[in-house]
């Protein structure tokens, strides 16, 4: 699960990023609203912490943008602004949540779990796509038939996640740079084929029955192989 935290406070920024990182989650910052529409429009993100007041863009004018243009990526608002109409302009401008500061850390945990269970159901720890169960909390990689298993390197993982979430749905290399690596400015572009690459070949060390396979001008898709009757 993948968070953004919109918020210009960089030091509470980067203590919710700790926190959060500690519950397992990934999570990117953007400091300023400028970068943080730029980010938010990517669509990369699975859930969107976002300040009110922002230097060079307002959260509620990114959140009311976002929604305008199809981006549907749940946002909790995280915000000094407590009056009621103030809140009622966030939400009318598409935030799903609503939080006020100062606020209890473990409150906002709670809501967070709240809004993945409400927009993708419960998480699990294991995805199972064909004939391969994915482990999320060793990263390990395993053939449900013969129970062979494999473990998988960081990026490695977070890629083979991200397909396995999105079975029979085309990637373009653009969404797996920016959900992996985010706006890393020394990613390299053929960074996702070589990883892709390493995947393959695991899949085939498996004997899986699930293959990475390129789409022509678009990316990657995961598919299961039919088998012969």
């Amino acid at each position: 699960m993948k968070i953004l935290i919109v918020e210009d406070e960089f030091a509470l920024a980067d203590a919710l990023r700790d926190r959060l990182m500690q519950e397992k989650y990934e999570v990117d910052i953007a400091n300023d609203g400028t970068t943080g529409y730029d980010m938010c429009m990517t669509g990369a993100y699975d859930i969107i912490i976002m300040d009110g007041m922002l230097p060079g863009k307002d959260g509620i004018e990114i959140i009311y943008e976002m929604r305008k243009a199809g981006v549907t990526t749940p946002v909790l608002m995280l915000t000094a602004r407590s009056d009621l109409m103030d809140k009622l302009k966030g939400l009318d401008a598409g935030a799903d949540d609503y939080m006020t500061k100062p606020f209890e850390v473990e409150e906002l945990l709670a809501r967070l779990r709240a809004l993945i269970r409400r927009n993708y159901g419960k998480e699990e720890n294991v995805l199972t796509v064909g004939n391969l169960k994915l482990d999320r909390k060793n990263a390990s990689l395993v053939n449900t038939e013969d129970n062979q298993t494999i473990s998988l390197a960081g990026k490695e993982f977070k890629i083979l996640e991200y397909f396995m979430d999105n079975p029979g749905q085309a990637l373009t290399r653009e969404q797996i740079s920016e959900r992996i690596w985010g706006h890393e400015d020394n990613v390299e572009y053929n960074n996702v084929e070589v990883y892709v690459s390493f995947i393959r070949r695991k899949l085939k060390f498996l004997k899986a029955n699930v293959k990475i396979r390129a789409v022509r001008g678009v990316g990657y898709r995961l598919d299961v192989e039919e088998t012969a009757s």
